[in-house]
């Protein structure tokens, strides 16, 4: 970790409200309508998740998106707040349990997990 990654890192640390757990969960990042992109949680909190990018993920990366949270059935709008390569924080702005979630969106949700899990999904970022 070099010493930018480090002054992120402190300043992330300092502004966290609620502790974090660690995590070594896969998750699957919908960039736009074209790009899905496989990603690690590496922790979370409450309010925000700790997502660690693959080699020659675009630098540019769109600050909001959808993370899908593979192990636990969540989907998230997330939001970027720091990015400390190959680390970015985001801050979940809503959320939809898979699994449980009722309500108007729950069959568009389900369909966007299944499209988005499905063996053909990913396609290369950053083309």
């Amino acid at each position: 970790m070099n010493e930018s990654d480090k002054a992120a890192e402190q300043i992330w640390r300092e502004q966290r409200s609620e502790p974090r757990e660690a995590a070594h969960d896969p998750a699957r990042l919908l960039l736009d309508r074209d790009d899905v992109m496989e990603a690690l949680i590496v922790d979370r909190s409450l309010k925000g998740l700790r997502l660690r990018l693959p080699k020659g993920a675009p630098g540019d990366l769109s600050l909001s998106f959808m993370a899908l949270d593979l192990n636990r059935g969540m989907i998230h709008q997330v939001k970027v707040i720091w990015k400390a390569y190959p680390d970015i924080g985001v801050q979940v702005q809503s959320s939809f349990n898979v699994r449980t979630g009722e309500g108007p969106q729950a069959a568009a949700m389900r369909r966007l997990w299944v499209n988005a899990t499905s063996a053909g999904a990913l396609k290369p970022v950053g083309r």
